[in-house]
């Protein structure tokens, strides 16, 4: 019997990972948060496309780098060859206490909320769902990798089709009804605009968020030197196009002052154009999308850890496929269990705004890794190269840290609670290293 993992995705099963978790609950959730930080519609598209420019900045970074080293676990794999097992442990663990289990219960929660909409059941019974949702998807990734593709290919297929749909008959609605631009330019831009504009970008990379996923899973990946960056690559620009279309769509059709009342933005610019009866088909689909996009974040999820557990002692239990599933078992189990906890006790707002600061700390250490990477091993094979080298790289690590700064400054209780939760790594770091295998 084989061991290990199987290589059983291809390039249209690796695109559709990426675009899949990256369109996820954040475009039909997040647009109300950012209409509250803004006040303006191109204010809002711009922050649209600046979030995009630079998480296609990422994606190339990322894409020579999956190419160069195609093992399982991402960015844990190119830190720790840049920097070190210490920065290796610590992203491993930003990812279990803080990222990947704060995404997971987020579109947990977003899945319910939706889903709440059209079955109306109360506040409590929403938790369970989510937990509920947590748990089928679990199991059907641990059953095997091919359920897991699966589940994958036809929500992603479903959720681009319902993007697609929303998109069409915002344009075949358009001229029956005004538009809600005017006025379409703020009327001046101040140093709290730019301010604004960066309290907005976490809310938009959060919902760009996912382009790395398909290096996770790089060990079940066929010809992974070629099919890893260019489903990275395509996943960011298909994506880009779709989140500056429907925008557009929701703009058109809700004023910016009704959007910031409405946690359910397409439902309502659906219910706006085509009337009332429409808005409950819409909330049902938007729910599908967050769970399927749940389902790619638990499914790479597990990968991650178990990469952490192959390499140091403290979390090496976790490090364990089945021998007949060729799956991570103990890691997509303890990944649903933190998740679980965390719906249950925190918020939507809260889990966002602390773990997506976090997160961007090791995202610019792993751009930063590409040009320590090319000087370490300079005679490494590398399939792809990152276009614009070293401009993008650089470019791409200065906005992160920019992003990051103004983060701290404008939500600081958020993202020092979670800055201080990656400083914990340190001191498990140590007890992992002196811990006996």
């Amino acid at each position: 019997m084989k061991k290990g993992f199987l290589r059983e995705l291809n390039l249209l099963d690796a695109s559709l990972l990426v675009i899949g978790c990256i369109i996820g609950a954040g475009i039909f959730r997040t647009p109300a948060t950012i209409a509250r930080s803004l006040n303006s519609p191109f204010l809002v598209l711009s922050v649209w496309f600046l979030g995009g420019c630079l998480s296609l900045c990422g994606a190339l970074c990322y894409a020579e780098l999956s190419a160069s080293f195609p093992k399982t676990g991402g960015d844990y794999v190119y830190l720790t060859e840049a920097y070190g097992p210490l920065t290796g442990f610590i992203f491993g663990w930003t990812k279990l206490f803080i990222e990947r289990t704060g995404t997971i219960a987020v579109l947990a929660f977003v899945f319910a909320e939706y889903l709440r909409s059209v079955f109306h059941y109360d506040l409590e019974t929403l938790k369970g769902v989510a937990c509920l949702a947590i748990l089928f998807l679990t199991i059907a990734n641990i059953v095997g990798i091919q359920w897991g593709k699966r589940v994958q290919n036809f929500f992603t297929c479903l959720k681009v089709a319902a993007m697609v749909g929303i998109i069409g008959f915002g344009v075949s609605r358009a001229h029956t009804i005004p538009s809600s631009w005017s006025p379409f330019f703020p009327k001046e831009i101040s140093l709290d605009t730019v301010q604004s504009l960066g309290v907005a970008l976490i809310f938009v990379l959060w919902t760009y968020g996912g382009w790395t996923e398909a290096a996770y899973v790089a060990e079940e990946v066929k010809d992974p030197e070629r099919n890893l960056p260019r489903s990275i690559v395509f996943g960011v620009l298909g994506t880009m196009c779709l989140y500056l279309m429907i925008n557009t769509i929701y703009l058109y059709y809700l004023p910016l002052s009704e959007m910031t009342k409405e946690k359910l933005v397409a439902a309502a610019t659906v219910e706006r154009a085509m009337g009332g009866s429409w808005g409950g088909l819409v909330s049902l689909l938007v729910s599908l999308s967050a769970f399927g996009a749940l389902n790619g974040y638990i499914l790479t999820g597990g990968r991650i850890l178990y990469a952490l557990g192959e390499d140091h002692s403290l979390f090496r239990k976790v490090a364990k496929l089945h021998p007949e599933l060729h799956t991570p078992v103990v890691a997509l189990w303890l990944n649903a269990a933190l998740a679980a906890l965390l719906i249950l006790t925190k918020s939507f707002e809260e889990i966002l705004t602390y773990t997506t600061v976090a997160i961007w700390i090791f995202f610019a250490m792993t751009g930063l890794s590409v040009i320590i990477l090319r000087k370490k091993y300079p005679d490494r094979k590398r399939p792809y190269r990152v276009w614009g080298y070293p401009v993008i790289p650089i470019l791409f690590v200065l906005s992160a840290l920019l992003f990051i700064l103004n983060a701290i400054l404008k939500t600081p209780q958020e993202a020092l609670f979670g800055l201080a939760l990656v400083a914990i790594g340190a001191p498990l770091y140590w007890l992992s290293s002196r811990k006996k295998i």
